[in-house]
């Protein structure tokens, strides 16, 4: 039964960067649908196999965050809302530990990195056949992103993918896929540079060079030959058939707005945001004024559109520290890793940073998948070992082969 838990634990990863994709009207989104799913089906076999994977620091950590949200419902400003967001934070934890117990090997955490490139694809194809046909999510600057999803939000999941692409083109596999994937992760790069410049996102653009600096370094460890036949096929595509579309799109015309912006701008009405979120955070510092409650103290009724201000104003100084704690033991644990795996989860951080400093994406899958497997690859053994297969899920060898501690399944049932 893991073995199939596994499996669609990778499906709901694909879906996560086109979850605004598909929506059923009055319902929800399929993700929503296909998150009920592998989490029962997670449950079941749990239950059945009697196992699970011991919580380290990271998992308690992050369950008392989602427990201080839950708690802020008892001073909360906004009932209604804490309790909607109560919803959203249970089914994170959920996933969180799914995602923990099951992504058990590198091979796992490769195969959940790729099934993140393979889905930012499909938000790709769906923001340009938004293009195509025209509707733009906003009218000033002619803006696309995939489905419904704001363009700043679709933005940031193609930054995020820019380091994992490079990443995964770094790593050897004895899969018969192997030389498919890297096909698939360096055309990756030239496709999603055209979904920023449809996204019009200027955060996102500034993280994207972060990424694609560690996308140089990688090349270091390509082989002259493989550079050149997969590098340059794929900086042609970019060159002569994205650049002179992209030139002639309003979207990318938003890019040259940045420094004027950030000389005499608001940060398109940001920093008004932030403004009152300060002083509601001075009367409500320890505390906070509740989950999900940013849009009822601020003049504009909008989200923080930032991380950081947004959990200090909505769970005070006591739910920052836990989640500063966070941040500060994925940081910790990427630093430890293996030179390359270390460069390249520290890369993911810094792009998350500067990305969660516009955007309110405490509460998005996107952040707690990158978080946890940090948390995961860091409790895997870091001896070398032979290239393992892609996509192979997790085995009772596997299982034995691995030592106490954080990381390891144990029985639930067992004395």
């Amino acid at each position: 039964m893991r073995k199939y838990a596994y499996w669609l634990t990778l499906v709901l990863i694909f879906m996560m960067p086109w979850e605004g994709a598909v929506r059923f009207p009055g319902a929800g989104t399929l993700i929503k649908f296909t998150g009920f799913g592998v989490a029962g089906f997670w449950l079941l076999t749990v239950f059945f196999t009697g196992q699970l994977r011991k919580p380290d620091l990271y998992m308690l950590l992050v369950t008392i965050f989602m427990c201080w949200n839950a708690f802020s419902i008892f001073w909360t400003t906004n009932t209604s809302r804490t309790l909607t967001q109560l919803i959203t934070w249970a089914q994170l934890l959920i996933m969180i530990y799914i995602i923990w117990d099951l992504l058990t090997t590198r091979t796992a955490v490769f195969a959940g990195l790729q099934a993140y490139v393979l889905g930012t694809y499909v938000a790709i194809g769906s923001a340009i056949s938004n293009y195509f046909a025209g509707d733009s999510f906003y009218s000033n600057y002619e803006r696309f992103s995939a489905g419904d999803t704001n363009p700043d939000g679709f933005g940031f999941l193609l930054a995020l993918g820019i380091p994992v692409a490079w990443y995964l083109t770094s790593v050897k596999t004895t899969s018969k896929w192997g030389p498919l994937l890297r096909w698939v992760n360096f055309a990756f790069i030239p496709a999603v540079l055209f979904g920023l410049a449809l996204s019009g996102t200027r955060t996102a653009l500034i993280a994207s060079v972060v990424g694609m600096s560690f996308g140089l370094l990688s090349l270091t460890r390509i082989r002259p030959l493989v550079r050149f036949a997969f590098v340059l096929p794929a900086l042609a595509i970019a060159i002569i058939v994205l650049l002179p579309r992209v030139q002639n799109m309003k979207s990318f015309e938003r890019f040259g707005t940045i420094s004027n912006e950030i000389a005499t701008g608001t940060l398109n009405e940001r920093l008004i945001l932030w403004r009152d979120g300060y002083e509601a955070f001075l009367e409500h510092s320890i505390v906070g004024v509740g989950s999900n409650n940013y849009r009822s103290i601020n003049s504009l009724g909008k989200v923080a559109h930032n991380s950081y201000i947004s959990v200090l104003v909505e769970l005070g100084v006591v739910g920052f520290t836990i989640f500063a704690l966070i941040l500060g033991n994925a940081f910790i644990k990427a630093w430890q890793l293996p030179r390359w795996h270390s460069i390249f989860f520290l890369t993911v951080l810094v792009v998350w940073a500067i990305g969660a400093s516009t955007l309110t994406w405490e509460a998005r899958k996107t952040t707690w998948l990158f978080l946890t497997l940090i948390s995961v690859s860091a409790a895997l053994p870091h001896r070398q070992t032979a290239p393992e297969p892609l996509f192979e899920p997790d085995d009772g060898r596997a299982r034995r082969a691995r030592q106490l501690g954080p990381g390891t399944i144990y029985a639930i049932d067992s004395e």
